[in-house]
Protein backbone atom coordinates (compact mmCIF):
# COMPACT_ATOMS: atom_id res chain seq x y z
CA UNK A 1 0.00 0.00 0.00
CA UNK A 2 2.74 2.38 0.83
CA UNK A 3 4.62 1.74 -2.46
CA UNK A 4 1.48 2.31 -4.54
CA UNK A 5 0.85 5.70 -2.86
CA UNK A 6 4.42 6.82 -3.60
CA UNK A 7 4.13 5.98 -7.32
CA UNK A 8 0.91 7.95 -7.55
CA UNK A 9 2.53 11.03 -6.04
CA UNK A 10 5.49 10.82 -8.44
CA UNK A 11 3.15 10.62 -11.46
CA UNK A 12 1.12 13.63 -10.31
CA UNK A 13 4.26 15.72 -9.78
CA UNK A 14 5.49 14.89 -13.27
CA UNK A 15 2.21 16.07 -14.79
CA UNK A 16 2.45 19.37 -12.96
CA UNK A 17 6.01 19.88 -14.22
CA UNK A 18 4.99 19.25 -17.80
CA UNK A 19 2.20 21.83 -17.53
CA UNK A 20 4.62 24.41 -16.13
CA UNK A 21 6.97 23.82 -19.06
CA UNK A 22 4.37 24.99 -21.58
CA UNK A 23 2.48 21.94 -22.36
CA UNK A 24 -0.98 22.72 -23.74
CA UNK A 25 -2.90 23.61 -26.98
CA UNK A 26 -0.96 24.56 -30.23
CA UNK A 27 -4.01 26.46 -31.72
CA UNK A 28 -2.69 30.13 -31.07
CA UNK A 29 -0.93 31.63 -34.19
CA UNK A 30 2.40 33.45 -33.72
CA UNK A 31 2.24 37.30 -33.81
CA UNK A 32 3.58 38.97 -37.03
CA UNK A 33 5.13 42.50 -36.86
CA UNK A 34 3.44 45.18 -39.07
CA UNK A 35 5.72 46.48 -41.91
CA UNK A 36 6.86 50.13 -41.48
CA UNK A 37 4.89 52.79 -43.41
CA UNK A 38 7.06 54.44 -46.05
CA UNK A 39 6.11 57.96 -47.31
CA UNK A 40 7.57 59.62 -50.38
CA UNK A 41 8.01 63.42 -50.36
CA UNK A 42 6.32 65.16 -53.30
CA UNK A 43 8.66 67.32 -55.40
CA UNK A 44 8.11 71.08 -54.89
CA UNK A 45 6.47 72.99 -57.75
CA UNK A 46 8.95 75.13 -59.68
CA UNK A 47 8.82 78.87 -59.03
CA UNK A 48 6.86 80.73 -61.76
CA UNK A 49 8.84 82.63 -64.38
CA UNK A 50 7.68 86.26 -64.21
CA UNK A 51 10.00 87.91 -66.76
CA UNK A 52 11.76 86.83 -69.95
CA UNK A 53 13.44 88.51 -72.93
CA UNK A 54 11.93 88.96 -76.40
CA UNK A 55 12.93 90.58 -79.67
CA UNK A 56 10.68 93.53 -80.52
CA UNK A 57 10.89 96.55 -82.80
CA UNK A 58 13.00 98.13 -80.05
CA UNK A 59 15.49 95.26 -79.89
CA UNK A 60 15.70 92.76 -77.03
CA UNK A 61 13.32 93.92 -74.29
CA UNK A 62 11.94 92.53 -71.06
CA UNK A 63 8.49 90.97 -71.37
CA UNK A 64 6.08 89.35 -68.94
CA UNK A 65 5.02 85.69 -68.95
CA UNK A 66 2.28 86.59 -71.46
CA UNK A 67 4.86 88.12 -73.82
CA UNK A 68 3.69 91.72 -73.32
CA UNK A 69 6.38 94.40 -73.21
CA UNK A 70 7.43 95.70 -69.78
CA UNK A 71 7.93 99.42 -69.18
CA UNK A 72 9.50 101.75 -66.62
CA UNK A 73 8.17 105.13 -65.42
CA UNK A 74 10.99 107.66 -65.05
CA UNK A 75 9.03 109.53 -62.37
CA UNK A 76 9.42 106.55 -60.00
CA UNK A 77 11.99 107.31 -57.29
CA UNK A 78 14.32 104.92 -55.43
CA UNK A 79 12.67 101.84 -56.98
CA UNK A 80 9.30 102.83 -55.47
CA UNK A 81 6.21 103.15 -57.66
CA UNK A 82 4.43 106.50 -57.94
CA UNK A 83 1.83 105.21 -60.43
CA UNK A 84 -1.52 104.69 -58.72
CA UNK A 85 -5.18 105.39 -59.41
CA UNK A 86 -5.95 106.27 -63.02
CA UNK A 87 -2.26 105.99 -63.88
CA UNK A 88 -2.27 102.35 -62.74
CA UNK A 89 -5.35 101.64 -64.85
CA UNK A 90 -3.42 102.53 -68.01
CA UNK A 91 -0.09 101.13 -66.72
CA UNK A 92 -0.82 98.03 -64.58
CA UNK A 93 2.01 97.14 -62.19
CA UNK A 94 3.75 93.77 -62.61
CA UNK A 95 2.70 92.14 -59.32
CA UNK A 96 4.38 88.86 -58.32
CA UNK A 97 4.02 86.22 -55.61
CA UNK A 98 6.83 85.86 -53.04
CA UNK A 99 8.12 82.78 -54.90
CA UNK A 100 9.23 83.81 -58.42
CA UNK A 101 12.11 83.44 -60.84
CA UNK A 102 13.40 84.92 -64.11
CA UNK A 103 13.65 83.39 -67.55
CA UNK A 104 16.70 81.76 -69.15
CA UNK A 105 19.57 84.09 -69.97
CA UNK A 106 18.51 86.85 -67.57
CA UNK A 107 20.65 87.92 -64.61
CA UNK A 108 18.51 87.31 -61.54
CA UNK A 109 20.75 89.69 -59.60
CA UNK A 110 19.29 92.77 -61.32
CA UNK A 111 15.73 91.89 -60.29
CA UNK A 112 14.04 92.52 -56.97
CA UNK A 113 10.61 93.56 -55.67
CA UNK A 114 9.14 96.64 -54.00
CA UNK A 115 6.08 96.83 -51.78
CA UNK A 116 3.12 98.78 -53.21
CA UNK A 117 0.62 100.75 -51.14
CA UNK A 118 -1.77 97.78 -51.04
CA UNK A 119 0.95 95.47 -49.71
CA UNK A 120 1.50 93.57 -52.97
CA UNK A 121 5.00 93.00 -54.38
CA UNK A 122 5.93 94.72 -57.66
CA UNK A 123 8.75 93.39 -59.81
CA UNK A 124 11.72 95.75 -60.12
CA UNK A 125 14.51 95.70 -62.74
CA UNK A 126 17.54 97.63 -61.53
CA UNK A 127 16.01 100.78 -60.07
CA UNK A 128 12.81 100.64 -62.14
CA UNK A 129 9.48 99.13 -61.01
CA UNK A 130 7.96 97.35 -64.01
CA UNK A 131 4.57 97.82 -65.69
CA UNK A 132 2.60 96.66 -68.72
CA UNK A 133 0.63 99.09 -70.92
CA UNK A 134 -3.14 98.82 -71.43
CA UNK A 135 -2.65 99.84 -75.06
CA UNK A 136 -0.51 96.75 -75.84
CA UNK A 137 -2.73 93.83 -76.80
CA UNK A 138 -0.44 91.17 -78.31
CA UNK A 139 3.15 90.07 -77.66
CA UNK A 140 5.61 92.34 -79.44
CA UNK A 141 3.46 95.50 -79.16
CA UNK A 142 5.46 98.54 -78.02
CA UNK A 143 2.65 101.11 -78.16
CA UNK A 144 3.66 102.56 -74.80
CA UNK A 145 7.23 103.37 -75.85
CA UNK A 146 8.07 107.03 -75.21
CA UNK A 147 4.56 107.87 -73.97
CA UNK A 148 4.64 111.35 -72.49
CA UNK A 149 8.45 111.16 -72.66
CA UNK A 150 8.28 109.34 -69.31
CA UNK A 151 7.47 105.69 -70.21
CA UNK A 152 10.10 103.47 -71.81
CA UNK A 153 10.68 99.78 -72.45
CA UNK A 154 13.46 98.10 -70.44
CA UNK A 155 16.40 96.12 -71.77
CA UNK A 156 17.86 92.93 -70.30
CA UNK A 157 20.50 95.06 -68.55
CA UNK A 158 17.71 96.81 -66.58
CA UNK A 159 18.35 100.06 -68.45
CA UNK A 160 15.80 102.13 -70.35
CA UNK A 161 15.45 101.75 -74.12
CA UNK A 162 14.83 105.37 -75.05
CA UNK A 163 15.26 105.20 -78.84
CA UNK A 164 14.15 102.46 -81.21
CA UNK A 165 16.93 101.04 -83.41
CA UNK A 166 16.82 102.51 -86.90
CA UNK A 167 14.85 105.58 -85.88
CA UNK A 168 17.45 107.90 -87.40
CA UNK A 169 16.64 108.03 -91.11
CA UNK A 170 19.23 108.70 -93.80
CA UNK A 171 19.14 112.23 -95.18
CA UNK A 172 17.10 112.63 -98.34
CA UNK A 173 16.94 115.22 -101.06
CA UNK A 174 13.57 116.88 -101.43
CA UNK A 175 12.22 118.92 -104.30
CA UNK A 176 10.09 121.91 -103.31
CA UNK A 177 6.48 121.25 -104.13
CA UNK A 178 4.24 123.67 -105.92
CA UNK A 179 2.09 125.77 -103.60
CA UNK A 180 -1.03 123.87 -102.65
CA UNK A 181 -4.45 125.30 -103.12
CA UNK A 182 -6.03 126.55 -99.91
CA UNK A 183 -8.05 123.88 -98.15
CA UNK A 184 -10.48 124.04 -95.28
CA UNK A 185 -8.83 123.32 -91.92
CA UNK A 186 -9.35 119.88 -90.46
CA UNK A 187 -11.83 119.93 -87.58
CA UNK A 188 -10.44 119.43 -84.09
CA UNK A 189 -13.60 117.74 -82.91
CA UNK A 190 -16.94 116.40 -84.10
CA UNK A 191 -19.64 113.88 -83.18
CA UNK A 192 -19.86 110.11 -83.47
CA UNK A 193 -22.54 107.52 -82.75
CA UNK A 194 -21.53 104.89 -80.16
CA UNK A 195 -23.33 102.42 -77.88
CA UNK A 196 -23.47 105.34 -75.42
CA UNK A 197 -25.27 107.54 -77.98
CA UNK A 198 -23.87 110.55 -79.82
CA UNK A 199 -20.63 111.69 -78.20
CA UNK A 200 -17.92 114.28 -78.84
CA UNK A 201 -14.82 112.94 -80.61
CA UNK A 202 -11.65 114.45 -82.04
CA UNK A 203 -11.00 115.09 -85.73
CA UNK A 204 -9.88 111.46 -86.18
CA UNK A 205 -12.95 110.03 -84.49
CA UNK A 206 -11.27 109.15 -81.19
CA UNK A 207 -13.39 109.48 -78.06
CA UNK A 208 -12.92 112.54 -75.84
CA UNK A 209 -13.40 112.40 -72.08
CA UNK A 210 -14.00 114.82 -69.21
CA UNK A 211 -12.59 114.55 -65.67
CA UNK A 212 -15.14 115.38 -62.97
CA UNK A 213 -12.43 116.93 -60.80
CA UNK A 214 -12.18 119.67 -63.47
CA UNK A 215 -15.65 120.90 -62.50
CA UNK A 216 -14.46 124.51 -62.14
CA UNK A 217 -13.33 124.50 -65.77
CA UNK A 218 -9.59 124.30 -65.10
CA UNK A 219 -7.61 121.12 -65.88
CA UNK A 220 -6.30 119.22 -62.84
CA UNK A 221 -4.99 116.09 -64.60
CA UNK A 222 -1.22 116.57 -64.85
CA UNK A 223 2.02 114.56 -64.65
CA UNK A 224 1.29 110.80 -64.27
CA UNK A 225 -2.43 111.35 -64.71
CA UNK A 226 -1.82 113.16 -68.00
CA UNK A 227 0.18 110.19 -69.25
CA UNK A 228 -2.83 107.90 -68.94
CA UNK A 229 -5.25 110.66 -69.99
CA UNK A 230 -3.42 112.88 -72.53
CA UNK A 231 -4.99 116.37 -72.73
CA UNK A 232 -6.04 117.78 -76.11
CA UNK A 233 -3.64 120.69 -76.52
CA UNK A 234 -4.13 123.07 -79.47
CA UNK A 235 -2.44 125.97 -81.14
CA UNK A 236 -4.80 128.63 -82.40
CA UNK A 237 -8.59 128.59 -82.42
CA UNK A 238 -10.35 125.21 -82.31
CA UNK A 239 -12.39 124.08 -85.31
CA UNK A 240 -15.59 122.15 -84.59
CA UNK A 241 -17.84 120.09 -86.87
CA UNK A 242 -21.31 119.19 -85.65
CA UNK A 243 -20.73 120.73 -82.22
CA UNK A 244 -22.12 124.14 -81.23
CA UNK A 245 -19.18 126.52 -81.70
CA UNK A 246 -20.26 128.45 -78.60
CA UNK A 247 -19.45 125.38 -76.51
CA UNK A 248 -15.92 125.06 -77.87
CA UNK A 249 -13.15 127.05 -76.17
CA UNK A 250 -9.66 126.56 -74.73
CA UNK A 251 -8.14 126.93 -71.27
CA UNK A 252 -4.53 127.34 -70.14
CA UNK A 253 -3.00 124.26 -68.50
CA UNK A 254 -0.90 124.52 -65.33
CA UNK A 255 1.98 122.82 -67.17
CA UNK A 256 1.66 125.08 -70.23
CA UNK A 257 -0.31 125.02 -73.47
CA UNK A 258 -3.95 125.62 -74.36
CA UNK A 259 -6.30 122.70 -73.72
CA UNK A 260 -9.50 122.20 -75.69
CA UNK A 261 -12.77 122.59 -73.73
CA UNK A 262 -16.32 121.51 -74.53
CA UNK A 263 -18.80 123.34 -72.36
CA UNK A 264 -17.09 123.69 -68.99
CA UNK A 265 -15.02 120.53 -69.44
CA UNK A 266 -11.35 120.35 -70.51
CA UNK A 267 -11.13 117.26 -72.72
CA UNK A 268 -8.73 114.31 -72.85
CA UNK A 269 -7.99 111.10 -74.70
CA UNK A 270 -7.60 107.75 -72.88
CA UNK A 271 -4.38 105.81 -73.49
CA UNK A 272 -6.34 102.54 -73.36
CA UNK A 273 -8.45 103.45 -76.44
CA UNK A 274 -6.80 102.01 -79.52
CA UNK A 275 -9.07 103.11 -82.35
CA UNK A 276 -12.00 105.38 -83.20
CA UNK A 277 -15.16 104.25 -81.46
CA UNK A 278 -13.41 102.78 -78.40
CA UNK A 279 -14.91 103.96 -75.10
CA UNK A 280 -12.72 101.93 -72.75
CA UNK A 281 -12.26 104.92 -70.43
CA UNK A 282 -15.98 105.43 -69.78
CA UNK A 283 -16.73 105.54 -66.04
CA UNK A 284 -13.09 104.87 -65.09
CA UNK A 285 -12.68 105.39 -61.36
CA UNK A 286 -16.14 106.96 -61.31
CA UNK A 287 -14.56 110.23 -62.50
CA UNK A 288 -14.03 109.92 -66.28
CA UNK A 289 -16.96 110.22 -68.71
CA UNK A 290 -17.69 110.86 -72.39
CA UNK A 291 -19.36 114.12 -73.44
CA UNK A 292 -22.73 114.63 -75.11
CA UNK A 293 -23.23 117.12 -77.99
CA UNK A 294 -24.68 119.63 -75.50
CA UNK A 295 -21.45 119.62 -73.48
CA UNK A 296 -22.87 117.56 -70.62
CA UNK A 297 -21.42 114.30 -69.30
CA UNK A 298 -22.92 110.92 -70.22
CA UNK A 299 -22.68 108.77 -67.09
CA UNK A 300 -24.54 105.73 -68.42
Amino acid sequence: MRTKHLVTMVFAAGAVALAACGGGSDDAAPEVAEPPVVTTAQPASPAPVVVTAKETALGTTLVGPDGLTLYAFINDIDAQSTCYGTCAEAWPAVVVDPDWTVGPGLDSGVFSTAIREDGSEQLVAGKFPLYTFAGDTVPGDVNGQGSGDVWFAVGTDAKLIEVAPGDAAAPTTTVPAAPAAPVAPEPDLGLAETPLGAIVVDGEGRTLYAFTKDANGSPTCVEGCATAWPPIVLEGQPVAAGVDAQLVTTVERPDGGSQLKVGKWPVYHFAGDEQPGDVNGQGSGGVWFVIAPDGKLIKA
